[in-house]
């Protein structure tokens, strides 16, 4: 019987899971078999605790090594609605994940962090968003994060997660770029400046 990690696209939230079948939709179905929660099927999960469009992402198969993309991905997810406070969430979320067997292969991350004002039309919240992209990828999304009015809470918020991936999570980040306007730059403390191999000016704003 298949099992598999999971990880819900709203917080971050890691099942394991095992494979059910097909629908007679043709859509894949997968139950929840985490220790220490009820047995229910993942679209079970999604109506009772009203998740909306909620869709569950895969980490890995069971006995496979997940890629350090996806592991990044899933604390991106906890990074977009902290409960407790962002390092301990980020935290909990690693000790999670190696409690329920999670492993991951540990390849470098190379890292592509863009700081975008969004415009008075947009629908985010606070003056900035922050998109931490995968920059082996195709710039593949890590994170997407907004609320912040404060370049300074921003930059707290990138090294608060950088620190858990090295440091908890031991995924080495082989570089960090940062794409800033040249204006929002001299702002930032050097020191936060400092964090990164790489600066480069950042002409998009965030219009949606």
């Amino acid at each position: 019987m298949t099992k598999a990690f999971l990880y819900d696209s709203l917080c971050g939230m890691v099942y394991r899971c095992m494979f059910a079948g097909i629908d007679e939709l043709g859509h894949a179905q997968w139950v929840s078999v985490t220790p220490g929660e009820v047995s229910k099927t993942l679209d079970e999960i999604i109506e009772d605790e009203e998740l909306g469009d909620t869709r569950f992402i895969l980490i890995a198969l069971e006995g496979e090594k997940a890629h350090t993309e996806q592991v990044a991905k899933v604390l991106g997810k906890v990074a977009e609605c902290p409960i407790e406070g962002l390092g301990a969430d980020l935290a909990l979320a690693v000790r999670q994940m190696r409690r329920l067997g999670v492993e991951w292969d540990g390849i470098p991350l190379n890292m592509k962090v863009r700081v975008i004002p969004n415009t008075a039309t947009s629908k985010r919240t606070g003056k900035y968003s922050v998109w931490i992209e995968d920059a082996d990828n195709g710039c593949s999304n890590l994170a997407d994060l907004d609320g912040f009015d404060d370049l300074d809470d921003l930059m707290g918020t990138l090294r608060t997660y950088f620190l858990i991936l090295e440091l908890e999570a031991r995924i080495p980040i082989h570089s960090k770029s940062l794409h800033i306007k040249d204006a929002l730059k001299k702002e930032v403390w050097k020191k936060d400046l400092d964090m990164f191999d790489s600066i480069e000016n950042e002409f998009y704003e965030m219009a949606y």
